[in-house]
């Protein structure tokens, strides 16, 4: 028997209530039982299923190869009235951004090779592009920019948390720990590593760049911080990419498939973000993104 009801109400045999807090999507329980701390995540909005399922799924694939240390799920459920897990709760320090050596510590696992055709068509179904105009004239660009790029016509994959970043991370003791893999799934190799890097960067420097009113204050240096953004990440993993034997150029290829899917999964999302100031920052960095996209669709040179 659950013990959380369908009204997302803890049973008396739970333990005792220490805070409950809420996100857009979700609800956050933190108890106390027998000494032991713990968290439940409960599902409440959006794709709820799909979330749940990437979570269970990515707690177990990474405990399995040991990445980085995440938390013990101690259970979850899956049901037609209500979705949650439970969790080892880690009382811990915010992680810097500059910690990211210290949390991935261990090399890329690779899945397979896609074809670039096919893993672009499956980003259009996972995000459901369909919806979006917007968003299949950006992929048909994509598209028509590599063929006429003549990259090589495959891609390398691995499993990714998806929303790999330092808000993401917790530090206790001499450890670090990731956690909130709901965003799990089967990416472009090197796509957590690009979001470390990527995210944090561009959505504090698009609150600056892009007015509350959804405008660029100045496109020249918006193009002039995006290139020498896309330096940076060349170079933090420039050991990496030579050991995998890709250039430059392939480096662009797979950079391009990081930033489509990622503008993908955040407009997906933006429908369930409430706070107006969240909501406000969000559509910055889609519009820093999407920027950056045709930045480099433009012949951009490296």
């Amino acid at each position: 028997m659950s013990i959380i009801n369908n009204k997302y109400k803890l049973s008396n045999k739970s333990g005792k209530i220490i805070k409950i807090y809420n996100t857009d999507k979700k609800k956050i329980i933190i108890i106390k039982r027998e000494n032991i701390h713990k968290i439940f995540k409960i599902y409440l909005r959006g794709n709820k299923q799909l979330e749940y399922k990437n979570e269970i799924k990515g707690y177990s694939y990474f405990k399995r190869i040991k990445f980085f240390k995440i938390p013990k799920l101690y259970n979850h459920l899956n049901s037609k009235s209500i979705s949650y897990i439970e969790l080892e709760y880690i009382k811990g320090k915010k992680v810097s951004f500059f910690d990211f050596k210290k949390v991935f510590k261990k090399n890329i696992r690779l899945t397979k090779t896609i074809s670039d055709t096919r893993y672009i068509n499956n980003i259009s179904v996972f995000y459901e592009h369909k919806k979006n105009k917007k968003l299949i004239i950006i992929e048909n660009d994509i598209k028509d920019y590599l063929k006429k790029k003549k990259f090589k016509l495959n891609s390398k994959l691995s499993l990714t948390h998806g929303d790999f970043a330092h808000y993401n991370c917790l530090k206790r003791d001499n450890n670090f720990y990731v956690f909130d893999f709901e965003k799990f799934r089967e990416r472009v190799f090197l796509f957590d590593h690009f979001n470390w890097q990527y995210h944090s960067i561009i959505l504090n420097i698009g609150s600056i760049l892009i007015s509350n009113k959804l405008i660029f204050r100045n496109n020249f240096l918006t193009n002039v911080i995006l290139k020498y953004i896309k330096f940076l990440i060349y170079f933090k993993f420039k050991k990496i990419l030579v050991n995998y034997k890709i250039d430059k150029k392939e480096f662009t290829k797979i950079y391009l498939f990081y930033l489509f899917e990622k503008q993908s999964i955040l407009l997906f999302d933006l429908k369930f973000v409430k706070n107006i100031k969240n909501k406000i920052l969000t559509r910055k960095l889609i519009m820093m993104i999407k920027k950056n996209i045709y930045f480099i669709l433009s012949n951009e040179k490296f």
